[in-house]
């Protein structure tokens, strides 16, 4: 496969080019387009006046652009500049830090999966369960093995596989999982001494009491495997309009 690999922590960070190196190492052929910065809870913004610029990088003898904006700028413009030569597969990662509950909502690693998607290719995100740089080798073997297994088992146009890897002992397997609740709470910040405010750290989530959440499997040693799709709809209906314009009523 010709497979599309971008990131949210920057075209240097060392899980995209562990994961990059994995992919080749399996006999696939690698493009990365990554981000030319930190450009982590990006979400899905991308430009629509700025210029974008991919400039060719050394990378391990692997073709690599590094992009000026955001994880979905990265992808979209990387399956136009690959229009001659077709991507099979978009894979994100391997993310410094999970990508549970709703951190799913700022994450552009999911982002970047997710656009590959709503362009007609397929997407998976990888992300590994720890914010400092660990080592991501094992990771990366799985995370190639889940993207081999996902283009075998293909999504409808706009739904994505999200991986989240356990860190810290031996790995149990793969589960698949609900969103969990966690990363939900209330804003906090820390005053900086210059007027400005600093998001202070993450507080405690919701109780999580569903043992196939993304958070309680990947904190009992498995990696969880998650579909994701663009659609927000929720399933709770829209409450009785009529009383909303009564004046507009047909009588």
């Amino acid at each position: 496969m010709h497979v599309l690999i971008a990131n949210d922590d920057g075209i240097f960070a060392p899980g995209i080019r562990a994961l990059s190196k994995a992919v080749a190492a399996a006999g696939h052929r690698v493009t990365v387009f990554a981000p030319d910065a930190q450009r982590s809870a990006a979400g899905h913004s991308f430009s629509i006046t700025k210029p974008l610029h991919a400039r060719p990088v050394e990378y391990d003898g692997i073709r690599a652009f590094s992009v000026d904006g955001t994880p979905a700028d990265c992808v979209r413009l990387g399956l136009y500049l690959l229009r001659d030569d077709p991507v099979d597969f978009v894979l994100a990662g391997i993310n410094n830090g999970a990508n549970r509950g709703a951190a799913i909502l700022y994450s552009g690693t999911v982002a970047a999966a997710m656009e590959g998607s709503l362009c007609g290719v397929q997407g998976l995100a990888v992300s590994l369960c720890s914010h400092l740089d660990r080592d991501y080798e094992e990771a990366a073997a799985l995370g190639v093995r889940a993207m081999e297994w996902a283009a075998d088992h293909p999504l409808p146009r706009g739904e994505i596989y999200n991986l989240n890897v356990p860190y810290g002992g031996k790995i149990r397997g793969v589960r698949p999982a609900t969103v969990s609740n966690e990363y939900i709470f209330p804003p906090d910040y820390n005053p900086d001494g210059a007027g400005g405010y600093v998001l202070a750290n993450e507080q405690d989530a919701l109780p999580e009491t569903d043992p196939n959440s993304d958070l309680n499997l990947t904190r009992a040693g498995y990696a969880s495997m998650s579909v994701l799709t663009w659609n927000l709809l929720s399933a709770t209906p829209v409450p009785d309009l009529r009383g909303l314009t009564p004046e507009l009523e047909e009588e």
